[in-house]
């Protein structure tokens, strides 16, 4: 599936999703060839990696991708892998050997975890009942948490390049995930170091009712909210204004709760208000 015409954006992209997909290789490899799934603290979990024989020595990978807000994704992602295919492009990419070649299979998953389920569900289904042997995606947290239970119970190696939700990083409860961004917890610190830079101490937020924005908002508030004694002085923090703004079921944004969220910003208090609004939002919904 080449496709030479790539956009700019998604040009820049290609060294991590190159890397993502060496991830999955690495790590499927060595499974495969001793069927011996891959160790889990779930002890009623039993992967079933033995059933997933390669077929003509082939290893299948499923992308799950925002293809409509991420469109740039699914080319990247034809693209990284018929790379990889071809040992002769002079790319010194010829890691799978023996005449292994990768199949792989793009669904959306939209923002969504029922969408990421069904998506999932459906290249089982069309597969013969054969989970993949690596999933790549998701982008957004809400589907890359639902998609991950489900591959999970499959024992199937999921890598994220974007989902930041904190409770990813549960080991316990997604062992077979894996991901190449920081969580929310450690965004929110530079959140905190970028407003203090400022020396501002008092903001408010609004957010979308994503997975991804709630999350980050409640990590923020923690970390943001009372006394403080750090490197950039004594200082209190408060939270003047937050709102939380409705995504519809359509994934467009809820106008009526973005009126709501400006007409409630106080403006009749210089003292207690804030000049400081920290908007969390996906960014098609940011700009939208």
């Amino acid at each position: 599936m080449w496709r030479f015409k790539m956009s700019s954006k998604a040009k820049g992209k290609l060294p991590l999703l190159f890397a993502l997909v060496y991830c999955l290789s690495f790590n499927i490899l060595p499974s495969v060839a001793m069927s011996d799934p891959p160790q889990s603290s779930r002890s009623n979990m039993e992967p079933r990696d033995k059933e997933r024989k390669l077929v003509n020595d082939n290893i299948r990978i499923l992308g799950l991708f925002d293809t409509e807000n991420w469109d740039w994704g699914e080319e990247l992602f034809d693209y990284t892998m018929s790379m990889i295919n071809d040992s002769n492009d002079g790319w010194q990419d010829d890691i799978l050997g023996n005449g292994t070649y990768l199949e792989w299979d793009v669904k959306n998953s939209a923002c969504d975890g029922t969408t990421a389920l069904r998506a999932y569900w459906a290249d089982r289904t069309d597969n013969n009942d054969v989970p993949p042997h690596g999933l790549l995606g998701c982008r957004c947290s809400a589907a890359s948490i639902s998609s991950a239970n489900l591959a999970g119970l499959d024992g199937v190696t999921q890598v994220s390049p974007a989902s930041t939700a904190k409770e990813l990083s549960d080991k316990s409860e997604y062992p077979f995930f894996a991901r190449t961004v920081a969580s929310n917890q450690f965004s929110s610190k530079a959140i905190v170091a970028t407003f203090r830079g400022f020396s501002w101490d008092r903001v408010s937020i609004l957010q979308t009712d994503t997975v991804f924005s709630t999350g980050l908002s409640t990590d923020f508030q923690q970390l943001w909210t009372g006394e403080h004694d750090d490197e950039s002085g004594v200082w209190e923090g408060h939270i003047a204004y937050s709102h939380s703004i409705v995504i519809n079921q359509d994934e467009t944004v809820n106008e009526e709760s973005v009126r709501r969220a400006l007409n409630g910003v106080p403006t009749d208090d210089p003292i207690n208000n804030s000049r400081v609004i920290l908007l969390i939002a996906h960014d098609q919904h940011a700009f939208s």
